[in-house]
């Protein structure tokens, strides 16, 4: 297929833009002398004090790891009296994922732990009120509570913690997210349609890199297929008192809406406002520059935008382990004031099995533009997709 002129103009653009997304990423990674190595940790052998010693086991394991600086093996101790050793790999939405030696990876809820510890491995643990320590993790003798050993030692309950993410030595093995797909074929209708879609991340310090894709088909007989796609580049960095700076680069289109090419470039500040261990509230803002082309004109058009975004996530640890997240993001033009968008967007994902999901997704698109060859000012849909959990 060949690209016409203003095609080539766009994937270029996009190319350089994103090529130099990667190698400030690179740069970050390999610059990052600032994040604490084990040398860089306190050789003076810790014992926490013991709050609660009606539990003579958990005390008996707690001295033994601390005093051990040998062992390797990440435990995990549960309230059934179950002991579980391995690599720990996440604690995020209330559940720690630890790839266990026998069983392979499995997602602990985190009322049904009673302490865990992370071997000598470094990990970056932020809780709920936006505060980033670093250190070793090491059991505790106080229930649903763990303890940070590092710079500066202290214990936290489990249910004060927001994440806690492994600075691993390998930078490959931080990458992290979800990979997955769906199609469906309506014979009376003859549609056909395929989506596919991605959500991977890598977490580095105060650094979170985020790559994202949504891509939906939709064939019916004797037309052409209408496509809605979105690529989204982002990182984050991660502030006090829950406060972030992000920058972002997307690649949209939107057949529907008539959006042949959209690629916008910004940059803004957030703020998690509500931050639990089974939900989290984060407001963002900024500006956006966007370079646009619509499917009946050839030139493009320049935008600036103020946008305004929530995104709400909920965490359910009963069964069924259900998960919901929500968008929420009107774009305000600033060049062009008569311009108005609105995007939002809802998942609710289904964990039945360990590493696959059931995801039902909702969105709808909102563009005041008058488009001459669209009558239609909105784009809504359903989706169903199964996926993949990356480790």
């Amino acid at each position: 297929m060949r690209l016409k002129l203003g095609e080539l103009f766009y994937l270029k653009g996009f190319i350089l833009f994103t090529s130099i997304f990667l190698a400030s990423s690179v740069y970050v990674i390999a610059q990052s002398d600032s994040i604490p190595k084990n040398d860089t940790i306190k050789k003076t052998d810790y014992i926490p004090e013991i709050l609660i010693s009606n539990s003579d086991s958990i005390e008996k394991e707690a001295a033994t790891f601390t005093l051990n600086r040998t062992y390797y093996p990440d435990t995990v101790l549960l309230n059934n009296g179950d002991r579980i050793t391995g690599k720990i790999i996440t604690f995020e939405q209330g559940r720690l994922q630890i790839d266990a030696q026998g069983p392979g990876v499995v997602s602990i809820k985190w009322y049904k732990i009673k302490t865990f510890g992370g071997g000598s491995r470094i990990f970056e643990v932020e809780d709920n009120e936006g505060t980033i320590y670093f250190g070793e993790l090491k059991l505790s003798n106080r229930l649903l509570e763990i303890n940070i050993v590092g710079d500066s030692s202290r214990a936290l309950s489990l249910d004060q913690i927001a994440n806690i993410f492994p600075l691993e030595e390998k930078w490959y093995r931080g990458i992290k997210g979800n990979l997955g797909g769906g199609l469906s074929y309506t014979k009376s209708d003859n549609v056909f349609r395929v989506n596919a879609e991605y959500n991977i991340y890598y977490v580095l310090s105060k650094w979170r890199f985020i790559n994202e894709l949504s891509y939906i088909s939709t064939t019916v007989k004797k037309a052409d297929p209408s496509v809605r796609l979105d690529l989204n580049f982002q990182a984050q960095y991660t502030l006090p008192h829950k406060w972030l700076l992000y920058g972002l680069n997307v690649n949209s289109r939107n057949d529907e809406l008539g959006i042949d090419s959209r690629i916008s470039f910004g940059a803004g500040v957030g703020n998690s406002i509500v931050q639990s261990e089974n939900q989290r509230l984060t407001l963002l803002s900024g500006l956006h520059t966007n370079f646009e082309r619509d499917i009946d004109q050839y030139a493009t058009t320049t935008n600036v935008e103020w946008p305004f975004s929530l995104q709400h996530a909920i965490y359910n640890f009963e069964n069924p382990n259900l998960s919901t997240t929500t968008t929420l993001t009107s774009y305000v033009g600033l060049t062009d004031r008569s311009r108005l968008r609105f995007d939002g967007s809802t998942d609710i994902t289904w964990e039945f099995i360990n590493n696959f999901k059931l995801q039902l997704s909702f969105y709808y698109n909102y563009d005041n533009k008058p488009i001459e060859l669209k009558s239609s000012s909105e784009d809504f849909g359903t989706v169903i997709s199964l996926l993949l959990e990356l480790k």
